[in-house]
């Protein structure tokens, strides 16, 4: 029997590892190559990460050459996945890893079904039998469970060693651990030591795993018994109010922890029969469970049409159901044995399951296509009205696809509001704010914007970036001079009309702290629904007079009050 990958060489590779790791963070920081590429810099990543992170957490089994030749395929798959990735990104935007979400789960979750079956098959046993596939995997979760929590242990106390010399204002340590220089290696070597910690003590792990399995023994009963007992409960009850409370999230909740404490109680189901009998009716209503989730994800397709979300759930109810079902029909097939054919289910859906996750981060199932075509298609059958049609979803959410597919929505809609939400979405999210970018949001006539103080421009950059979401939401945004005082310089009512309603806000030249400045004042009053229209209207015609208080304010001190209504 080969040995296992040695200590040194184990920490070698973290050594490399976080090397590279700080070239790709610096490059990101100092904008050179391939920082400012994000098709490449996602394919150096998933390599970077992938390929020593999979040697380090496979290092608990004795490694073949055939080990090796399948990471090697595995890393250039997932290179690949990374460069499609990256070329569907908008690098104007920031941050990146946002808009990337959730791959770096799929290569973590691919990772975890790939490791037991690269380490365990060989040419003469391509797919090992299911005993020999759980057990890796178990043994994998929990060295990868150990490697994380001393990872943490060492993090936690790196943070209290620089919070304490924090105290007594020395800094140094504070600012050495977070340098990239630093916090890479300790992150990469702590995984190494802790894989190499916990792969030594294998008659702990085997003790640890089977005191999980002890407590999916005892939790299985009580999860059928809940299940059981919510079935009755929502025969009674609306589905409207379960649909709308999150209850299908939770049904999948139930139903995946139903699935792995059976798959851990293997035993129990053997030697009790009455144990077996009664998982056995708790398993026949997975699938109802389901279909009810299944059922309120149709309906919500149905009126909202497809999104990243709604895919994912999309996925994830198939896979599900297909496993409940797998397992209905081992019961009906084998009454007797059916919990000894589970492996027959399992073993099939984990390798296409593992195949469906490398395949959403490629053109094949890209979900990100599917739902720019499906919003789009739903705005030009009339099914979604251009009111409820958020533009900002597609170029902030869906990449590249989002951004041409709204590029060319600009051109064809009619309706001149959802016009005027496209440009706004396209230049907030594609371009840096700047004052040109943010003149041309605002609808003023040209000769007032050019007139405008430079001053009064940089206070309204400050408040865009600070108020994005007024910018992000609004159908109109416009610019009026106004005065309110006596001062010789005008002030300026900002107004932003969003779907829902309106909001004003005055910029004025005040004082603070002895600094002239232009400063932003709130109008108490928002107004919603119909009335915004004519409230917009009348700014537009300039309907509207300058009415002076009743009540003056009272200065005492430095303190001035001002009267707002009475209680």
């Amino acid at each position: 029997m080969e040995p296992l990958l040695a200590g040194r060489k184990l920490l070698l590779v973290a050594l490399l590892q976080s090397f590279f790791l700080i070239i790709l963070h610096q490059s990101v920081n100092f904008e050179f190559w391939p920082g400012q590429s994000p098709h490449w810099l996602f394919a150096a990543y998933s390599l970077i990460i992938f390929v020593p992170s999979t040697l380090i957490f496979s290092s608990f089994a004795q490694l073949r050459a055939s080990f090796y030749i399948q990471l090697g395929l595995y890393a250039l798959i997932f290179t690949l996945c990374g460069f499609y990735l990256g070329s569907q990104l908008l690098p104007e935007r920031a941050p990146l890893p946002s808009q990337a979400w959730p791959y770096p789960l799929i290569v973590f979750l691919a990772s975890v079904l790939l490791v037991p079956w690269i380490t365990q098959n060989s040419r003469a046993n391509w797919l090992p039998s299911y005993d020999l596939l759980s057990a890796s995997l178990g043994r994998f979760l929990l060295v990868f469970a150990a490697a994380q929590l001393f990872t943490l242990s060492v993090l936690m106390l790196l943070m209290l060693w620089a919070s304490l010399f924090e105290v007594i204002e020395i800094g140094f340590f504070t600012d050495l651990f977070s340098e990239p220089w630093f916090f890479y290696p300790a992150i990469t070597l702590s995984q190494a030591i802790g894989v190499i910690q916990a792969r030594s003590r294998s008659n702990f792990a085997n003790q640890l795993f089977a005191i999980c399995r002890n407590f999916a023994t005892l939790l299985l009963p009580v999860l059928s018994a809940v299940a059981m007992l919510f079935f009755v409960a929502v025969l009674f009850s609306e589905l409207d109010t379960l649909w709308h409370n999150g209850g299908s999230s939770l049904i999948f909740v139930l139903v995946g922890a139903i699935v792995l404490c059976l798959n851990l109680s293997g035993d129990a189901l053997t030697q009790r029969r009455w144990y077996r009998h009664f998982i056995a009716i708790g398993l026949l209503l997975l699938p109802c469970y389901l279909a009810l989730s299944g059922w309120g994800l149709y309906l919500r397709i149905g009126q909202y049409g497809l999104s990243l979300a709604r895919l994912w759930a999309v996925l994830i109810a198939g896979v599900s159901m297909a496993v409940c079902l797998g397992y209905v029909w081992q019961l009906a097939a084998h009454k007797r044995d059916w919990h000894k054919r589970l492996s027959a289910v399992n073993r099939p859906l984990t390798l296409c399951l593992l195949g469906l996750l490398i395949t959403t981060q490629t053109p094949l199932l890209d979900f990100r296509g599917l739902s720019v075509n499906s919003q789009i298609k739903r705005l030009n059958a009339g099914i979604t009205q251009p009111a409820d049609f958020d533009p900002r979803y597609l170029v902030n959410e869906l990449g590249q696809k989002g951004l041409i597919a709204l590029e060319s929505l600009q051109h064809e809609v009619s309706d001149e509001q959802l016009k005027r939400r496209i440009q706004t979405a396209l230049t907030l999210e594609t371009k840096p704010l700047t004052t040109q970018t943010l003149l041309d949001l605002i609808e003023m006539p040209e000769h007032d914007k050019h007139s405008l103080p430079q001053n009064l421009v940089t206070a309204l950059e400050t408040f865009a970036r600070h108020n994005s979401h007024l910018f992000e939401d609004a159908s109109e945004l416009m610019l009026r001079t106004i005065e309110l005082d006596n001062t010789p310089e005008p002030e300026y009512l900002f107004i932003a009309k969003t779907q829902r309603r309106v909001e004003l806000r005055v910029f004025y030249l005040g004082t603070v702290n002895g600094v002239q400045g232009w400063q932003t004042g709130y109008l108490d009053q928002k107004v919603y629904g119909e009335q915004s229209d004519d409230l917009l209207d009348a700014i537009k015609s300039g309907n509207f007079e300058i009415v002076e208080p009743r009540f003056k304010d009272i200065q005492i001190g430095g303190h001035r009050f001002e009267l707002h209504s009475p209680f």
